[in-house]
């Protein structure tokens, strides 16, 4: 009976092995199609990927000089509008002030200049050349309007020590003879009369030709950039859908020309017996299959832990590392408690793509101006904290160089986010410190600064008893 039994068990062996040994040339020749498919469809997919790349970063200068352009066009006509003012409150009141503002602008501050200068760059179209030529010209000849006025006015009001840009404007014989009431209501007839009025008109005018037609053909422009972003999402979805047909595919062959017949072996497996030699080419490189999946283990082990420990949107430490770490560095640190002032009205104003753009900048603004050995944390919704090791009282103004650092380059507009300040309160730890009482203490201070108007810093040290913590 036995025999009859080994000798059913060799023929299933042998039966088996035939199958594996047919099932591995297929194998190998689905497994290169396979590989070759699923290359071509990555690689497509790479480079429809940096295609996408170039069409986002193209928007975002095309969007950043449609932007420039606006703002250009404000502050030509702000500064106009201010020079107008400024000049024209002079000839009424003969306040020095005025005047001198007027000529801080125009030889100083050249705000004008800067804004055509901006214009000019992106004037692609000889239209939008002739119309701000024609504006540049326009407002060339108020300029010269404005300083005659403004000389007959200074005479006209008896000054005296005129700056150098305003005695250089000659007057006439006949209009140094006038008497100063004259003098004065000339210049105001210069400045209020309808040629004045026209000219200003007219720049108007013409500034909203050229700006009108930079943003008409800057918007065509993200327009077809837009199209063409489409379109590149488009095939990259298409290629992702067929290469997951592909992986299922590898999937459905392997599970059918390998993983079952491997399946008859399961009994020899569980007794711990070496499997007989050949079949399916892949049953040899079992071993290497097991390190690989081990190795994938491995991975997917230490991508927990760093999960487990930083923060999912700033890729800074969360709130438990901030936990342990005020733990063990309670007695010889200093606990920075930062909060961003107003941070709702930025997800109000602007959305929460850029309150969290802003979430993002604070945070790396924080990381980069503190240094290696300290602990960048979010501990909250809009608020950071910061544990500056090996620290004491005595080094109070390393900290505070370093929060006015922060600050200013939070202020600062020029990679597209609005500018934001923070409230920050600082509190030193000592030997008798415990987590508690040095939050506590730094709260106490972040309070006192946020009671002061915000937008500053206040150490522990100079709060007075009577402050009470707030849960703002």
């Amino acid at each position: 009976m036995e025999d009859h039994s080994s000798s059913i068990r060799n023929r299933l062996e042998t039966l088996l092995l035939s199958r594996l040994r047919k099932a591995s040339p297929r194998m190998r020749k689905i497994g290169i199609i396979a590989g070759v498919g699923a290359m071509a469809l990555a690689i497509l997919t790479i480079i429809v990927l940096g295609q996408v790349l170039a069409a986002y970063g193209q928007a975002g200068e095309k969007g950043a000089s449609y932007s420039e352009c606006q703002n250009a066009a404000i502050q030509l006509q702000e500064t106009s509008d201010m020079l107008t003012s400024q000049s024209r409150q002079f000839v009424d009141t003969g306040n020095r002030q005025n005047l001198d503002e007027y000529l801080a602008e125009v030889y100083g501050g050249r705000h004008r200049e800067e804004a055509i200068q901006k214009l000019q760059k992106h004037a692609s179209t000889n239209e939008a050349l002739e119309s701000l030529k024609h504006a540049l010209v326009l407002s060339d000849d108020l300029a010269q309007t404005e300083l005659k006025a403004l000389r007959l006015a200074a005479d006209g009001y008896g000054l005296t020590d005129l700056p150098e840009s305003l005695s250089k404007v000659q007057l006439t014989s006949e209009e140094q003879s006038l008497s100063p009431k004259e003098k004065i209501g000339i210049a105001h007839h210069m400045l209020f009369g309808n040629e004045y009025n026209s000219k200003k008109l007219s720049i108007r005018e013409q500034v909203q030709t050229c700006s009108s037609i930079l943003i008409d053909s800057l918007q065509k422009d993200l327009d077809q950039n837009n199209t063409r972003l489409n379109l590149l999402l488009t095939l990259m979805y298409v290629f992702v859908i067929m290469l997951m047909l592909v992986v299922l595919f590898v999937i459905v062959s392997t599970n059918f020309l390998l993983l079952w017949p491997i399946s008859l072996h399961e009994k020899s497996i569980r007794k711990d017996e070496p499997l007989i030699s050949g079949g399916a080419q892949e049953l040899r490189y079992l071993t290497d299959t097991y390190n690989q999946m081990y190795e994938r283990n491995n991975f997917k082990t230490e991508s927990l832990k760093y999960e487990a420990r930083y923060d999912a949107l700033t890729g800074i430490l969360n709130r438990t590392s901030y936990d342990q770490l005020l733990y063990q560095h309670r007695h010889d640190s200093a606990l920075v408690l930062v909060d961003v002032d107003l941070f709702k009205n930025f997800n109000d104003d602007y959305g929460h793509e850029m309150g969290d753009a802003i979430l993002i900048e604070v945070a790396a603004t924080l990381f980069s101006s503190f240094r290696s050995t300290d602990h960048v944390c979010r501990i909250g919704g809009d608020e950071f904290a910061v544990i500056v090791t090996d620290i004491g009282p005595e080094n109070k103004h390393v900290i505070a160089t370093k929060i006015d650092k922060v600050a200013a380059f939070l202020l600062d507009t020029e990679n597209g986010l609005p500018p934001v300040t923070i409230s920050v309160g600082i509190a030193f730890g000592d030997p008798t410190s415990t987590e508690d009482s040095l939050f506590k203490a730094a709260d106490k201070a972040l309070y006192a600064t946020k009671r002061h108007g915000r937008d500053g810093y206040t150490f522990a040290d100079e709060v007075d008893d009577d402050v009470e913590d707030t849960d703002e």
